[in-house]
């Protein structure tokens, strides 16, 4: 599994500084959960969501950042 970062308004995916694509294959893999979250505080980003992208089933599943916060709190 690899964790990106999406970008809710364009649907693309943080590749690098000022840099996004369409393709999750080239996204910046955060591997970690807490390192995308810890980015995005860090950065002040805004408008993006989590997003794990499974290689095996060629699938990429968003998640509001909200929500990981919440699970984290519990």
């Amino acid at each position: 599994m690899r964790t990106l970062l999406k970008k809710t308004s364009t649907g693309l995916y943080f590749q690098g500084p000022d840099k996004w694509t369409e393709n999750p294959a080239e996204a910046l893999n955060f591997k970690m959960i807490d390192r995308a979250v810890d980015f995005v505080k860090k950065w002040n980003l805004t408008d993006v969501e989590l997003a794990f992208a499974f290689d095996k089933l060629n699938h990429v599943k968003p998640m509001s950042l909200e929500k990981v916060e919440l699970g984290y709190s519990e």
